[in-house]
């Protein structure tokens, strides 16, 4: 083979070995949007839809509620997420989310508005407040819910140093309180009063048990019957945060 036939068979191979890798990140890219935690990314860098806390936030003895946000999406659809955030203990306890029309987006808002007190705020203080209860949590080693960080990028280029308000975590006596909920396994009860004595320490949290009650299931509206992948496995060799329909796992191990 000639010289000139050699160089012409390295570009040819270059060539191909090109096409390939695009082909591949095509192929990338089409699968991650099969799976929710693929769709959240995508949906980051669309503008902010609705923007909304609940009431109960910013309850001094409360501090317990929903943040909701939303991302307008190329295709017309809306990215919507909803972080269930204790701001007493636990962080953000629970996560919803989906990928739907805005006539949907509408029902899931009015329903759950129909629970919750919820009122507009700017992105950059519905960050901030998210971001700094789960600081607070982590304190005492309570982590997120174990969505959270693939729900994470919903916020995009949101800036939270935009937000000049100050949040304070923890109860009156700026002391961690964790109150159980109706969903609080056992063991998880167990979990949260051995991380509170190990790093706040005795005599530096609070423990209020409730017997039965209302409940507030972060779901509501979510559209539990969705699917969100034809082939849930798709995805999964390609990007380990595939989240296989909507976020409903279990926040209590």
């Amino acid at each position: 083979m000639s010289t000139k036939e050699q160089r012409r068979q390295k570009k040819l191979a270059k060539k191909r070995s090109k096409e390939i890798a695009k082909r591949k990140e095509i192929a990338r890219e089409k699968n991650s949007l099969q799976s929710l935690a693929g769709q959240i990314k995508a949906a980051a860098s669309g503008p902010v839809d609705r923007c909304l806390i609940s009431s109960g936030l910013t309850d001094s003895s409360n501090k317990f509620g929903s943040v909701f946000i939303s991302r307008k999406m190329r295709d017309g659809r809306v990215a919507v997420v909803k972080f269930l955030v204790d701001g007493l203990c636990l962080g953000v306890k629970d996560i919803a989310a989906l990928v739907c029309f805005p006539a949907d987006q509408s029902r899931i808002v009015e329903q759950m508005s129909e629970s919750e007190l919820m009122h507009e705020v700017s992105p950059a203080k519905a960050r901030s407040l998210v971001e700094g209860a789960v600081a607070y949590a982590q304190q005492f080693e309570i982590e997120p819910h174990a969505d959270y960080r693939k729900i994470e990028p919903i916020w995009g280029d949101v800036d939270k140093s935009e937000c000049t308000e100050e949040f304070v975590f923890g109860d009156e006596e700026g002391k961690p309180r964790y109150v159980n909920g109706p969903y609080d396994s056992v063991r998880f009860q167990q979990q949260i009063r051995e991380k509170l004595q190990t790093h706040a320490g005795e005599g530096n949290y609070n423990i209020v048990t409730m017997m039965g009650g209302p409940s507030m299931s972060p779901y509501e509206g979510f559209g539990e019957d969705e699917d969100w992948s034809d082939d849930p496995e798709l995805d999964a060799d390609i990007d380990e945060d595939v989240i296989d329909g909507k976020v409903v796992s279990d926040p209590n191990p």
